[in-house]
């Protein structure tokens, strides 16, 4: 039943590049070379199938059988190798610090504020804009409700980064560009308002991947976000500037959004937590939103605890996002190593161990892992992936083309060639092909509704593979490299097509050094599980400390 193959295909740099995406944006031409290129793609293949599901135009989750999971009341030893707390300050210990006086949120704005002249920081590229006078000022009236008692939540006083894809009050909401968006924004995204109200202190717009199309961090204008791991290595994309922020720990909660794995994948190659809530669970009021139906807000963290907190900061229902009336109460997670005796946990062994060699053990000692405390693993099959994966890229891409469109007719030279062929390829796929691809979504729907009336989570690795390097190819124009793409992405479509939550958690590393990350995705609503499952799992892999780290203060 797995149908998902590894792709063949050319690596474009350069001048090759630029001259296929001149061919590509002119319209006789490119009707000359589109067939090959939907060949190579699966679009062909795709469109010679038939679909009998209703187009479903969102997520939509109808009678969704939950599965009760109840986990031992008690907590169990740690007797993990957990080195999370000497890898980055996170919320808990920079209020400790504030309550004893040994620093103040003002003394963290104004440390960070000058780390903006360290070479590394500028080297990691985290960020695009910053606004100075307003972050000192909600530091300074952080640190007056710590002086007088009067703390707002647990991440009052915290910094945080937001991806350039939601309004911030005072900042341009540009996509990674400099000519989306006009002028300054006069209120914040929601999200972002409700950060805000608790007191978490923004730093500045993270870095992503222009027009958040992508999973490595490809910028024109403002180049890419790198891996405190390896600086010669992406942080990832779309959201790779909020996983960078975070793992060097400038920033304790990163703002993202993920259309196609741009929260889960950065979180995966920056050795992160990273969580996709479910469709609708945060509101997207604010944000870009060039990409309605598969988009999610969601946090990045470095522990499952600051990840908690963000998403339970963030999440609920919002009277200016219709998609997010529609969801249940959020239910707050129970934290702690526990037994995870009675969790069923579903993983397609072919899917599973499609990934490189490396990500395939580390994932498989994640499963081992699980199996050890208690979960029960179960093989499944989950049917026709590849017309998911179709399905998804279509959706996805047409739904950008038409957001961008007005733009793109003005501003097109100050984008990448590789982003401009991608955008010009997906000029070819027709009115028929988006309502195949949502009937499709619809399918998959119904397919992964059967599964989790068994199941309370699918795992399997978060992406095929490790982050990689940076060339100089890259930096200038892009390289349009499809193959490592479908690589990268193999496990995160399918979260975002059926709209579920899912999560990445660090899974160790390779043997040179690159973090390895683990895939969980539940059923709607679920992310208290998915939360719970990965605080029980938290410090069973042994970490190394990333080659760039910053700390708080001075």
């Amino acid at each position: 039943m797995y149908d998902l193959t590894s792709a063949s295909l050319p690596v474009l740099s350069g001048i090759p590049l630029r001259v296929l995406r001149w061919c590509m944006e002119r319209p006789r031409i490119r009707s000359l070379l589109a067939p090959g290129l939907l060949t190579s793609a699966g679009v062909t293949a795709f469109r010679a199938q038939h679909e009998s599901y209703t187009a479903m135009v969102e997520p939509t989750f109808i009678d969704w059988p939950v599965l009760p999971f109840e986990h031992a009341d008690s907590e169990i030893a740690d007797t993990g190798a957990s080195s999370v707390d000497s890898r980055v300050w996170d919320a808990g210990a920079l209020q400790d610090a504030y309550r004893a006086g040994t620093l103040t949120p003002t003394e963290v704005a104004q440390h960070w504020i000058a780390l903006r002249n360290d070479p590394t920081f500028l080297r990691l590229n985290a960020f695009i804009a910053f606004d100075d006078v307003a972050l000192l000022r909600d530091a300074a009236a952080a640190t007056a409700r710590f002086d007088a008692g009067n703390v707002l939540s647990e991440l009052d006083g915290v910094p945080a980064s937001i991806k350039d894809e939601f309004a911030v009050t005072g900042y341009r909401t540009g996509g990674g560009t400099t000519f989306l968006g006009v002028g300054q924004q006069a209120i914040d995204a929601t999200p972002v308002a409700r950060l805000r109200a608790a007191g978490a202190l923004i730093v500045g717009k993270g870095q992503m991947h222009e027009i958040g199309l992508g999973v490595v961090g490809t910028n024109a204008a403002y180049g890419p976000a790198r891996n405190p791991y390896n600086s010669a290595h992406t942080a990832g994309g779309s959201s790779g500037g909020a996983a960078a922020a975070v793992a060097s720990g400038q920033v304790c909660i990163g703002l993202g959004a993920d259309g196609g794995g741009s929260i889960r994948i950065p979180a995966a190659f920056c050795g992160l937590y990273g969580l996709k809530p479910t469709y609708g669970r945060i509101s997207s009021h604010g944000s870009a939103g060039v990409v309605w139906s598969m988009s999610h807000p969601g946090p990045i963290a470095a522990t499952v605890r600051d990840l908690t907190l963000a998403y339970l900061t963030m999440a609920g229902a919002d009277s200016a996002d219709t998609a997010s009336m529609r969801q249940p109460s959020v239910v707050a997670p129970r934290l702690g190593k526990r037994s995870l005796a009675g969790l069923r946990v579903g993983y397609m062994p072919a899917w599973f161990s499609h990934a490189d060699a490396e990500i395939v053990t580390r994932c498989t000692e994640m499963l081992n892992i699980m199996h050890d405390a208690g979960a029960t693993i179960i093989a499944v099959e989950i049917p026709q992936l590849e017309a998911a994966r179709v399905a998804h890229t279509i959706i996805i891409t047409t739904e950008m083309l038409r957001g961008l469109d007005s733009a793109l007719a003005t501003h097109a030279d100050a984008l990448t060639d590789e982003t401009r062929l991608s955008l010009a390829l997906a000029r070819e796929f027709t009115s028929a092909d988006i309502t195949h691809a949502q009937q499709t979504r619809a399918r998959c729907i119904a397919n992964l509704r059967t599964l989790f009336a068994d199941l309370h989570c699918i795992a399997s690795p978060t992406s095929g593979l490790v982050a990689p390097p940076i060339t100089p190819s890259a930096i200038a124009q892009g390289v349009s490299d499809l193959g490592s793409t479908f690589e990268i992405m193999r496990f995160a479509f399918l979260a975002n097509l059926a709209g579920l939550p899912a999560m990445s958690m660090p899974a160790g590393a390779t043997a040179n050094g690159l973090p390895v990350g683990f895939q969980l995705m539940a059923g709607p609503w679920q992310e208290a599980l998915l939360l719970e499952v990965a605080s029980a799992l938290e410090g069973s892999v042994v970490w190394q400390t990333p080659e760039h780290q910053f700390t708080p203060g001075a």
